[in-house]
């Protein structure tokens, strides 16, 4: 991953000056380090991307937080949701419908009639149209998944508000753009997308 990063770095430096300038200031990509997602398994990224889910950053780590004391544990798993009452998922800050879309996953997931590890090697395109069927789990979170947990790194995810605030605020883009006007400053970055997402999210943390 070291090796693919450098390259997508160099890509990205070249082909746009707007992301040569972010990662000018921001340094290398630690998008993947020890700290990150990609170490955790599937449902645990599918559950963090439910828990993220129209939060605040701020928001959404304090419900992870309180959710892993009640599990004690820094994994949320199938076998640890799954025997909780409502009433310690909502304590937790939890609404009642992503707690129905945790349940929801965790069962499918421990019946099997979702194998996660089965996605590896899949196209995004087919991970989407398995995943979409699953109640809580739209475009965004698809491709919270694609980004942290596959490391898939031309995914755009264009959902995402903080990232349509930082394109708007750095490509001086008028309050009511287009998707299209988006992917058309994106298309350059292909096929580094996520990389330059990142640098993006950075720039307006």
């Amino acid at each position: 991953m070291e090796k693919e990063l450098a390259v997508a770095i160099h890509y990205l430096k070249k082909a746009d000056p707007v992301i040569r300038k972010l990662i000018a200031n921001h340094g290398p990509c630690t998008l993947y380090d020890d700290n990150s997602l990609i170490h955790q398994s599937k449902f645990h990224v599918l559950a963090w991307a439910i828990i993220n889910q129209q939060l605040s950053v701020q928001s959404a780590r304090s419900i992870e937080n309180k959710l892993l004391n009640k599990l004690s544990s820094k994994h949320i798993e199938p076998e640890a949701i799954l025997p909780l009452k409502e009433q310690e998922l909502s304590a937790c800050g939890l609404s009642r419908q992503k707690i129905r879309y945790l349940r929801t996953l965790g069962e499918l997931v421990q019946t099997k009639q979702l194998i996660l590890e089965e996605l590896n090697g899949k196209s995004n395109d087919s991970i989407s149209d398995i995943l979409i069927e699953i109640p809580g789990i739209g475009p965004w979170t698809i491709d919270m998944f694609l980004i942290f947990s596959m490391a898939r790194l031309d995914v755009l995810p264009l959902g995402d508000l903080a990232l349509r605030k930082s394109l708007a605020l750095h490509y001086d883009l008028p309050n009511k753009a287009t998707v299209n006007e988006y992917e058309a400053i994106a298309q350059v970055w292909h096929p580094y997308q996520t990389i330059a997402s990142w640098y993006l999210w950075l720039a307006v943390d």
